[in-house]
């Protein structure tokens, strides 16, 4: 993992409350992003960090206007401080393409304490547009609205594939590009790719994924690609085809209700096998088939490859009509004014990395996947 390039889809905010009347200057201490930081427009990450001798039960954070203080858990008192953080807060709190602002507040012998940071979010983790589009055979379902493979997956949950696809047919392929941000290497996965896989059942119990492989490559600019190793061409791989998209069912349906797409699934699926499908396990994340831009050699990518396996992958006496295409979620992401060329993210030092993050906001690392 690059040390220098610790993006991220999720953005931190983390923000200093400025004392004011007699309370100590120090009451909550001034963390970053500062206000005007850009950030990619998914689930934010906030932290406070409070002098331990302010008054917890007065703290109060609104989101855009909405109260979120509930969402925050406090660390213990260590060395006279208090971190706060809340996680993966989306939904309406957020608002995509317009100024977002945090206001938080607390009281220090009875003195009180308060600031507000403004920041901009602007695209979303999701590919924006299909570059390249090859059918194969068998394919056809939805091919006149490729539009389905782009925005949030939809999808059915453990049991059910979406509808909200698009078949690339055996052999057929697609290359899907990002337009508002690019992808770029954070801690653990990057992004995820997204198929209409769910388990089968058999007497309450749950079976295996009825998969569908596609393998998949990613590149900066359609001329140099990284692929990564897919087993699609031994059948014996069957069905969990190591290394390939188009294994893991989805488990988000685009709404609050479901986990962001943006928030990769870490339990692996064989994991889901063999349990009572009443009440099923659900596992965290919005499940689908993550993959590392780390050992690539790229820093950051903004066109995704998929390609169908050349035959028939169901089930024994099921058939398919090759990988269906549901969606593509960053992980990390950085909005496009974090790039002036192909080559200035890999290429920056240390010292140039601490001033673009001084300059436009840290974008936090994720630690929910190692």
């Amino acid at each position: 993992m690059r040390s220098l390039m610790p993006l991220s889809l999720y953005a931190v905010v983390a923000l200093a409350l400025v004392t004011h009347g007699t309370a100590s200057a120090q009451t909550i201490e001034t963390l970053q992003p500062d206000t005007g930081a850009v950030l990619t427009c998914i689930p934010l990450d906030l932290e406070v960090d409070l002098d331990a001798a302010a008054d917890h039960a007065t703290f109060a954070a609104t989101l855009n206007g909405e109260d979120v203080s509930g969402s925050f858990s406090f660390d213990p008192p260590a060395a006279g401080r208090r971190f706060g953080r809340a996680d993966d807060v989306w939904g309406s709190f957020v608002a995509c393409d317009a100024g977002n602002s945090l206001d938080v507040s607390v009281e220090l012998a009875g003195s009180p304490a308060a600031d507000q940071a403004i920041f901009d979010t602007e695209g979303d983790p999701y590919a924006d547009a299909v570059d390249t589009f090859v059918l194969g055979a068998g394919a056809g379902f939805n091919s006149g609205d490729l539009g389905k493979m782009l925005g949030a997956p939809l999808g059915g949950g453990p049991f059910q594939g979406s509808l909200d696809v698009v078949s690339l047919g055996t052999g057929g392929s697609v290359i899907l590009a990002f337009q508002d941000n690019v992808v770029v290497d954070g801690p653990g996965p990057d992004f995820t790719v997204f198929e209409n896989t769910f388990l089968v059942q058999s007497g309450g119990t749950t079976g295996v994924p009825f998969s569908e492989p596609g393998r998949v490559s990613v590149s900066q600019d359609k001329e140099t690609w990284y692929v990564y190793p897919c087993a699609f061409d031994d059948p014996g791989n069957a069905p969990y085809w190591p290394g390939c998209a188009g294994v893991y069912p989805v488990l988000t349906d685009g709404s609050p209700l479901t986990p962001h797409a943006s928030i990769p699934t870490d339990v692996p699926v064989q994991d889901l096998v063999g349990v009572p499908t009443f009440p099923f396990p659900l596992p965290a994340g919005a499940g689908g088939d993550s993959f590392d831009l780390a050992g690539s050699g790229l820093s950051w990518v903004r066109y995704v490859r998929i390609e169908a396996a050349a035959f028939d992958t169901g089930l024994p006496g099921g058939s398919t009509a090759g990988f269906d295409v549901e969606a593509v979620a960053a992980i990390h992401s950085a909005p496009e004014p974090l790039l002036t060329g192909p080559a200035s993210v890999p290429a920056l030092s240390p010292g140039a990395f601490a001033l673009l993050a001084a300059t436009l906001g840290w974008l936090g690392a994720r630690r929910r996947v190692s």
